[in-house]
């Protein structure tokens, strides 16, 4: 918590009108946030995350593209084929360009695109990143359970470990952790 004090001006005016001003100081006690080396160095261990695909990250970032094009693409080269359809003039040819493009060509054709590539292509290589999920939650789960029987001791400047005796520097808390 930290005090900030800010002041505020109040006016008052006499018989004569004449304007008096005063100034109050107020005190107020607003949280705040701050880290320092030390709580940095004895920060919990953090899980790392495991990435998509290479493949996959090309296809979802090419789907938005590909949903551009059709959708420009059925707007140039739509209006033919709708109006060899329809009679001349007609304003459902139209309305029908709007729904198809927006909805059909648009959305639904790259969005299938994107879940095919997701399920069928990339069916391997997402068993295999689930794995390492479970695999890495398992031992990030390892370490906090470790890291919660650390002990700083503020005299000697050093982490011990309740379970095993051990002790290091603030820095060199790494070689607490039981592999």
């Amino acid at each position: 918590m930290e005090t900030q004090v800010t002041t505020s001006v109040s006016v008052t005016y006499d018989s004569a009108g004449n304007a008096t001003y005063s100034s109050i100081p107020q005190a107020i006690t607003v949280p705040v946030t701050r880290q320092t080396r030390l709580g940095a160095l004895l920060r919990p261990p953090r899980r790392k995350t495991v990435p998509l695909p290479v493949g996959e990250k090309i296809i979802f970032w090419l789907c938005p593209f590909l949903a551009i094009a059709l959708y420009l693409g059925s707007l140039t080269f739509g209006s033919d084929f709708f109006s060899h359809l329809l009679p001349d003039n007609s304003s459902v040819g139209r309305i029908l360009l709007v729904i198809f493009s927006a909805c059909g060509l648009s959305i639904g054709l790259p969005v299938l695109l994107g879940v095919l590539a997701h399920r069928v292509f990339f069916r391997q290589s997402n068993k295999h990143r689930r794995e390492l999920q479970k695999q890495e939650m398992e031992r990030w789960q390892d370490l906090v359970r470790q890291w919660e029987q650390f002990c700083y001791c503020h005299r000697c400047d050093c982490v011990f470990s309740a379970n095993t005796g051990e002790r290091a520097a603030p820095a060199q808390i790494q070689q607490l952790y039981r592999q």
